[in-house]
């Protein structure tokens, strides 16, 4: 699918995409507001700054996808394989992380606010990620306290 034709698609009104092959796009700054990508392959594409709110994302791969400052307020990662993705300043508050692939990512300033974390640990409020040296050590069975130990994220009051 083109990208002209998917973002003529949504501006009528249509929102479900599952299945979409989107493999080294373009889609940054669109508003795609509770999008359904599921089972897509959105992997190398640029994602900066995308409003991809409440959309779902289960098992889409977005492999070393830039998602740089990406509003994922609320989306479903489900088991998303964002392996080598740049989330740097990107928003995930309340977004269901839970199974995602999360080896390698780039979360620099990333809001995790509430978010689920593949081992299903719900992140503190206001957690605001400030490092992400050993984040590619981090599977679905990570305790939470081990997140804290070793400085992933710190708590920005």
């Amino acid at each position: 699918m083109q990208i002209q034709e998917l973002l003529y698609k949504y501006g009528e009104g249509k929102r479900d995409f599952e299945h979409t092959l989107l493999r080294d796009r373009d889609l940054s700054w669109q508003y795609l507001k509770k999008i359904n990508l599921s089972h897509g392959d959105l992997s190398i594409s640029l994602l900066e700054g995308v409003d991809l709110t409440e959309a779902q994302l289960i098992n889409t791969n977005l492999f070393r996808a830039d998602l740089t400052v990406a509003n994922l307020y609320k989306a479903n990662l489900r088991g998303a394989n964002l392996r080598g993705a740049d989330l740097r300043g990107a928003e995930l508050a309340s977004a269901n992380l839970r199974f995602a692939d999360l080896r390698d990512v780039s979360l620099a300033g990333a809001d995790l606010s509430n978010a689920i974390l593949p081992n299903g640990a719900i992140m503190p409020d206001r957690a605001i990620i400030q490092r992400t040296k050993v984040i590619s050590h981090l599977t679905k069975d990570t305790p939470v306290n081990r997140i804290r130990e070793n400085s992933i994220y710190q708590y920005c009051q």
